[in-house]
């Protein structure tokens, strides 16, 4: 499954539990910024929902998770939508030189660069320009109430998936609140079904300019896209909050192609423990 990693993956009664103890954690994952649909329960579990499909995910009174779904389901979905069968261990030994590196690791090294849906992502970082998190988080719920396909229930919740561009197409965004974005998000709605699979193809170059030359999408919403819509572990989204990391940690001289094929999981560690540790001093 995993070269380097401490792993226990297995069915159990309930579903599959699986225990990656260093480098998987829920928490810090839903809180890394990547995703909005990696949803927290009162009980401590979360749902996680990607295309048509949704899970129950809970914590194990053993350490570890289990995912309450059939194990062909963990195996085809979940496994490639949570980067289960990548090494992070391996990423992280490569960053051992450099002491912020070190330290954030040690308070986020269980983050994973999820492998998201591409339209869902460029819907979402689109709503995420000069946004924050809880608006964002409650523009795209709006969105997956009003115009996506309900996907069942979980402990009486009803969950829907993202609205695909067919029903979008056409619509009064307005219930979400997107404000200028409204616009943009439309205009992406137009676009068939082939563009996106096209766009898939490409090469990093090529499809970091087709995302540019969309209306609504600059070069931080691209990369953002290409690293958690396509995969591209080599894009390196520069927001406010990176950009202040590199002056204050760096001195403004910080190369992300050093850290070639895992560029943007170093990305997540230092916007993850940077923004924890403004945070804690302003309090």
């Amino acid at each position: 499954m995993m070269s380097g990693e401490k792993v226990i993956c297995r069915r159990v009664s309930d579903g599959v539990l699986i225990n990656i103890p260093h480098t998987f954690d829920l928490k810090q994952i839903a809180d890394s910024g990547q995703c909005f649909r990696l949803i927290a329960l009162q009980d401590r579990g979360y749902v996680a929902i990607t295309g048509m499909k949704l899970v129950k995910i809970t914590p194990s009174t053993n350490g570890g998770y289990v995912f309450h779904c059939p194990y062909d389901e963990f195996r085809d979905v979940w496994m490639p939508y949570f980067d289960l069968s990548a090494d992070y261990e391996a990423y992280q030994q490569k960053m051992a030189g450099d002491p912020f590196l070190r330290e954030a690791i040690a308070a986020g090294g269980g983050i994973r660069i999820l492998r998201q849906d591409l339209w869902e992502m460029v819907v979402t970082f689109i709503i995420s320009q000069r946004n924050n998190i809880p608006r964002i988080r409650k523009a795209v719920d709006v969105l997956c109430q009003t115009f996506g396909t309900p996907l069942g229930e979980i402990d009486d919740q009803q969950f829907y998936s993202f609205p695909t561009p067919a029903q979008l197409r056409g619509q009064d965004l307005s219930p979400a609140s997107l404000g200028y974005r409204e616009s943009y998000v439309k205009e992406m709605a137009e676009y068939d079904e082939d563009f996106w699979v096209q766009l898939q193809k490409q090469d990093d170059d090529t499809a970091r300019k087709t995302l540019i030359a969309l209306r609504g999408i600059g070069e931080k919403v691209a990369n953002c896209v290409m690293l958690f819509g396509l995969h591209r572990m080599d894009s390196y989204p520069r927001d406010v909050w990176i950009n202040r990391m590199i002056d204050d940690v760096y001195h403004g001289n910080f190369d992300p192609s050093q850290y070639a094929g895992f560029a943007g999981y170093v990305q997540q560690l230092q916007f993850f423990y940077y923004r924890k540790t403004a945070k804690e001093e302003s309090v």
